[in-house]
Order: structure tokens, then sequence, then C-alpha cells
């Protein structure tokens, strides 16, 4: 059996999707469906459920998931135990600033299932980022949505950050669900100057005759969102994956903020670390 086809069963579970798995094991969708046909055939049952709009375990794949990734997990301390020391550890660099959400996700089920290996994190400019890269110093980056010179590099999309209007959630506008941007007009805002869609969202502003209050400068999310909800003031960030105590998030309707998040790795790495963490 191949354990590479045990990789394709835990994805496809997670995803319920044949081209998304596919693309996270970063394979053809043809080389993908026949892995998990060769599955089904070597344990003799059906795995999943298949349909034009969905996948979905059957029960004896329900069974096999947990086994599934308890096996996975045990060949990462196979693999760690025979692994010279520096082929445990994956070195990840992450442009400053970068939302959590667009990467702490995919660490974790990497940790999930490849407990044994470290990471380490590297927080950087873009351009220094690549130079690390280059020079092998570090596996692979997470950066701005760009074109890579294909010879030397691949790149997924990994996150859209999006831009939301944060308000207290006492504040009068926390009853809606979307507003316009003349909203903010002649509120109290909390600038985040760190922020990468800083610019456009300046150019926005006067371009709609948006004329905000500024109240307080802040670098970090935590501490935009700190001032949110004390009600000392609004301001736009992304919305993160868990909810922040006090404060409403309302989409833009005549607006968009947004940037793409990819992940950019080196064609002639072959690390294991990458390998698996390219699997998760």
């Amino acid at each position: 059996m191949n354990i590479q086809f045990i990789k394709y069963f835990v994805v496809l579970a997670e995803t319920q999707n044949f081209t998304k798995a596919a693309e996270k094991m970063y394979v053809v969708q043809s080389t993908f469906s026949a892995g998990i046909k060769k599955l089904e055939e070597h344990l003799d049952c059906q795995l999943f459920y298949r349909d034009k709009r969905n996948v979905r375990l059957t029960s004896e794949g329900f069974t096999l998931l947990p086994k599934a990734k308890k096996l996975l997990s045990l060949w990462g301390a196979i693999e760690s135990e025979f692994l010279h020391s520096e082929d445990r550890v994956l070195r990840i660099g992450v442009i400053s600033p970068l939302i959590p959400d667009a990467y702490v996700p995919q660490l974790k089920s990497f940790q999930d299932i490849f407990g044994q290996f470290k990471v380490h994190i590297t927080e950087d400019k873009k351009a220094q980022l690549y130079e690390k890269l280059s020079k092998g110093d570090i596996d692979c980056i997470f950066i701005e949505d760009e074109k890579v010179d294909e010879k030397l590099y691949d790149k997924r999309l990994v996150y859209e950050e999006v831009l939301d209007i944060a308000v207290p959630v006492s504040h009068p506008l926390a009853i809606k669900d979307k507003l316009e941007l003349k909203a903010l007009d002649k509120m109290p805002f909390i600038e985040r100057c760190n922020c990468a869609l800083f610019n456009e969202v300046q150019e926005a502003f006067t371009a709609k005759e948006i004329d905000v209050t500024p109240v307080f400068t802040a670098h970090s999310n935590d501490t935009v969102s700190a001032l949110v909800n004390s009600g000392v003031g609004i301001s736009l960030m992304s919305k993160p994956n868990k909810a922040i105590d006090g404060v409403k998030f309302i989409s833009i309707s005549d607006a968009s903020f947004k940037r793409k998040i990819i992940f950019v790795w080196r064609r002639d790495n072959d690390s294991v670390a990458l390998s698996n963490f390219l699997s998760v």
C-alpha cells in the first residue's frame, strides 16, 4: 500500500471535493482519483459516496478516517526518528504584516498530522524572504499574490484577506449587515498604519470625499480590535476566523479592499518537511 494514498484519503475527507483535494496534494485530478480508487480496491470497500456535486464518506470511510490520521502521525514519527535533525524542521517565512488566519490553520493541520516536525517561523519583508528562500535558508514563504519565476518557484493560493468595517457591538451601525463606505464620514476612526491596504483605503476616502476623524493610530490587529471594543472609534480590518468579543464586522457594499495571499516554494526543494506540508 502506498502511504500517499492514505494522505489522499484524509485530504479528500476534509475537503469533500476532488478538485480541491488534488490541488492541495499538488497532483492532477486523474492521478488523485486513481490513488483513491487503488486504496478502495486494496481495502476492498467503498470509502466515498460520489455524485456530480458532493463527495462524502461512507460508513467504512468514517471508520478508516481516525485510523488513517493515526497512521500518518505514526509515519511522521518514523520519518522523524530516521531523518537527520535538520530534515525534521519546516522553516516558514511570513510577510509582515499578515493576518494569522492566512497561515495558522494550515500549520495547525500540519502539526496535527506530523507533530514530530518542528516549525520555525520568520517574519520579514518580501525581498528579505525571497533572499532567504533562494538561499535555502527557509522552505517556503507566505506573501501577497504575484507572478513568480515558474522555472524556480511554484505557488498556491491560500487565503484572501478582505477588509470590513469594524464597530463596537453597542454602536448604532452594528445593526447593519452591509454599509456604504460613506458611513465612515466624520466618524472617529482608528487607523491601521501597518495595513498592507492602507494606501488603497486612503485613496478611496479621497475619491469618495470621506473625511474620517482619526483618533488613534495602531500597528497590530489586536490593538485595533481592543480599541474598537472599548468604543473609542471604528476601523477597517479583516474579519478573523475566531469572533472578537464586543466587535461587529460589517461588509462594505460599494468598495472592495482585498489582497490574495500565496504560498511559494522552490521547485528543487525535496525536503520531507516541505513535502509533508504540501500534502496538508
